[in-house]
């Protein structure tokens, strides 16, 4: 537990784990502590002081090499995780200007929902950028750090390919799970889609994701999408009876929406694949598949995915 006490001499003191931390610095009506990550692996979220400030700085930028120092603190919503980036341009080496890789970083957070911008300061000789996220349940600070740096690095990989244009991996057309978390997971985010879920594996009835969009009659139609690594045939047993099953399962089985007990019904179906279609692959699905959901099928391949990632992904911003 993080507890802040008067010991017997009237002093403020902080403890965690029963262990007495030493102070750093009051700063803002904040005590501040310095620790490292390791402190607080067996810690959570809960009863956390609302006039505590924990610093920890990371050499290696929690991995990212970007942002080596994180502030946790009280906030009215939870306890925030703020992410710190202050770097100066002269030591600064990447592949991009520092102040035009930030900004970047900066619009590919707006593509995350459980990050926000904090303060970003791209003008002065140190670039200063801080990415927050707000913890409002009781959680582990060990797992919560550990996937805010994980989706962090993912934030960071967009905003490589943003500026860079999108590098096709040779992966992509052979692992199916690097294919849908590099590719059509950022992907449909950008093309605004609501609710996106990577379902695979998770009793998904044909469809590796789900997402939604609002349509002008203010109604949401749902989508299922199935993920295929590779080119798709059309031969003597071939993927397409595999795939004529999997749209007929997508429309009859529901789906819950995280959170909610409400089942949905997916209305449109894309299958996208890293290949492409090839013998009339993509002529006799549609042959074969029912009557009633044609029309509702599209097919993505490798061509449709590079011209989605041009238009809706890729920066055209000049350094």
């Amino acid at each position: 537990m993080i507890e802040r006490k008067t010991d017997d001499e009237g002093n403020k003191v902080i403890l965690i784990g029963g262990d007495e931390i030493d102070l750093l610095d009051y700063y803002d009506g904040h005590a501040v502590v310095e620790l490292d990550i390791d402190a607080l692996t067996d810690e959570t979220t809960a009863g956390f002081p609302h006039d505590l400030l924990i610093q920890i700085h990371s050499e290696r930028g929690f991995g990212t090499y970007l942002f080596h120092e994180l502030h946790i603190s009280k906030v009215k919503a939870g306890v925030a995780l703020d992410f710190i980036c202050h770097q100066p341009n002269k030591y600064w080496d990447g592949r991009w200007g520092l102040a035009t890789f930030l900004d970047a970083v900066q619009k590919q957070v707006e593509h995350h929902s459980r990050f926000s911008i904090q303060d970003v300061d791209l003008e002065d000789d140190w670039k200063r950028l801080l990415v927050r996220q707000t913890l409002a349940n009781t959680v582990n600070f060990g797992e919560a750090i550990g996937d805010a740096v994980f989706e962090i690095r993912k934030v960071i990989k967009e905003a490589e390919v943003s500026l860079a244009g999108m590098s096709w991996k040779r992966e992509y057309e052979t692992d199916e799970s690097t294919f849908c978390m590099e590719v059509l997971l950022p992907l449909l985010r950008r093309l605004g889609f609501l609710s996106v879920r990577y379902t695979h594996g998770k009793k998904e009835y044909g469809k590796d994701f789900t997402f939604s969009e609002m349509t002008p009659f203010n109604h949401l139609r749902h989508y299922g999408l199935q993920a295929k690594a590779g080119n798709i045939s059309g031969g003597v047993n071939s993927d397409v009876d595999k795939l004529l099953g999997q749209i007929k399962d997508a429309f009859s089985m529901s789906y819950c929406e995280l959170g909610s007990k409400e089942s949905r019904y997916i209305s449109v179906y894309i299958i996208a694949i890293s290949g492409k279609f090839t013998e009339n692959a993509r002529e006799k699905i549609v042959e074969k598949m029912p009557k009633g959901a044609i029309g509702s099928v599209y097919f993505l391949d490798r061509e449709n995915l590079i011209e989605l990632i041009e238009r809706y992904w890729v920066s055209k911003s000049p350094e």
